[in-house]
């Protein structure tokens, strides 16, 4: 029995490189890992079954179940994952959860931590997932800059800033679908182009400020805002406070505090997540 934690990921600025060849797949942009994320654990069975078991609940898990399986050598895994996010949301929980899941088969099997994150990188791009989550989670730096595309020997990941203490992640409307999104080609397009800018100003400007403000630009010129994710904006940048909208989902991130973002905005509390940013390497425990 094996038992992993990732970190969420929330995407600032994405700039989508597809490729043929899964490892050179990704994307370029920046983003924040979370101290929120996912909690799994993995059982061994005597038969060849993979049984995915999220938040209490049977699951397909497209992503995990692909990452698993890649690694298990027809081998049974019960797999327990427990989300501290919930899903579609840009919270990059798909992702953890594959890459929690694959960390502890790795462990069970053998393999390395470098095996799990190219299991779990693929799986997300082979199922429409997220296409820079996984490599930037495994990077073990606060603020994750995806300089180029893909997983190991491809992808370079580098941290640019330190830690950010304070953060409050709201819901604000139904869950997203990565890929229905993407599919489009038009706004891929409109994606590209406002990104390679917002790379840039960051790059020159590593500061959490225009952390802030690439985001918010990169989501207004892109036309991935909400009506919802825009009142709310406009409303806590009113207050003083930055903001951003979590990259791809009804929801987004500020550094008000849970009791401001619940006055400003008016939002059950049930959707307010308190977090920071988080810097840890990922760790695989084994129970005997």
């Amino acid at each position: 029995m094996s038992h992993s934690f990732s970190p969420g990921h929330i995407s600032c600025v994405f700039q989508p490189h597809p490729s043929p060849e899964h490892l050179r797949a990704g994307s370029r942009g920046f983003g924040i890992r979370l101290s929120l994320g996912t909690h799994c654990e993995v059982c061994a069975r005597s038969d060849d079954k993979i049984k995915i078991t999220i938040d209490g609940e049977e699951s397909a898990a497209p992503v995990t179940r692909a990452a698993v399986t890649s690694l298990s050598q027809d081998r049974g895994f019960d797999v327990f994952i427990d989300n501290d996010l919930p899903v579609s949301q840009g919270f990059g929980m798909s992702a953890a959860g594959a890459l929690s899941a694959a960390s502890c088969v790795a462990e069970e099997m053998g393999l390395t931590q470098h095996d799990a994150v190219r299991a779990a990188h693929v799986a997300d791009v082979m199922c429409g997932g997220g296409l820079g989550d996984v490599v930037a989670i495994a990077a073990g730096f606060d603020v994750p800059v995806r300089m180029s595309p893909g997983a190991h020997p491809y992808g370079v990941v580098e941290g640019r800033l330190g830690r950010m203490d304070y953060l409050t992640l709201v819901v604000l409307g139904p869950k997203m679908v990565t890929g229905s999104v993407l599919s489009v080609r038009e706004r891929l397009d409109s994606i590209y182009r406002a990104s390679e800018g917002c790379m840039d100003r960051f790059l020159s400007d590593c500061t959490v400020e225009r952390l802030f403000h690439e985001s918010n630009i990169f989501s207004s010129s892109t036309g991935l805002e909400s009506d919802d994710i825009r009142l709310a904006l406009e409303r806590l940048h009113s207050e003083g406070h930055h903001a951003g909208m979590c990259m791809l989902g009804n929801s987004v991130f500020t550094d008000a505090s849970a009791d401001e973002v619940e006055r400003i905005l008016g939002v059950d509390p049930e959707n307010l997540y308190r977090c920071s940013s988080y810097s840890n390497d990922l760790k695989v425990t084994r129970k005997v």
